[in-house]
């Protein structure tokens, strides 16, 4: 692979951010959020550039496997579940950057299931998180719809469309998961969604 010039910078400007917060041996609250608020848009960057190669190259074999292909996305009993490795991000802490990352991964995992639903949806979004006691509505869901109208799974995300429900729940393991199916079936989603131990399963 030749890097671009533009993965290239990114590369070399990641490594002394890296540098310069390791050579401190105290760091403040501040220069500590301003590295990992750095260091989200220099993944997105780097994310990009590495789609942007394994569009063009010409073999299969020669695409590069990054952190992205931990979104996963199959089809259970006429429902498409979506994994998605991380829990939504709220809004107070929304960045533009963790916008698009998600619905870049969502978009590029949900490509084989583009012209699934030609009837309103239900979809149902389980947040799981590391933190007791959060607010199911201070997070941040947009991406996910986005991503389902730009792959042409669902129309449109009016009310005419799709209707949706939303959970959380505390796990050591924070990501996300999304069940989406035809109206016919809004019913069983939701009695499995009741009953976790029956639908819940992992990828």
């Amino acid at each position: 692979m030749i890097l671009s010039d533009k993965l290239y910078n990114e590369l070399l400007n990641l490594g002394k951010d890296i540098e310069k917060i390791t050579k401190s041996k105290s760091v403040n609250d501040i220069q500590m959020e301003n590295f990992l608020r750095n260091l989200e848009k220099r993944r997105y960057n780097i994310l990009s550039e590495i789609k942007l190669y394994n569009n063009t190259v010409e073999y299969k074999t020669d695409k590069i496997k990054n952190i992205s292909y931990e979104y996963k996305a199959e089809v259970i009993d006429n429902t498409l579940k979506i994994y998605i490795p991380e829990p939504m991000p709220s809004y107070r802490n929304l960045k533009t950057h963790a916008y698009k990352n998600i619905l870049l991964n969502i978009t590029e995992v949900t490509k084989p299931y583009q012209n699934m639903f030609s009837e309103k949806v239900f979809v149902y979004i389980k947040i799981f998180d590391n933190i007791k006691g959060w607010d199911i509505d201070n997070k941040f869901i947009k991406p996910i719809f986005d991503s389902l109208i730009a792959n042409k799974i669902i129309e449109d995300d009016n009310i005419d469309e799709m209707f949706y429900a939303a959970g959380g729940a505390f796990s050591n393991e924070p990501h996300t998961e999304v069940y989406i199916t035809n109206i016919k079936n809004a019913e069983n989603l939701f009695k499995n969604v009741l009953d976790e131990n029956v639908f819940f399963s992992d990828f």
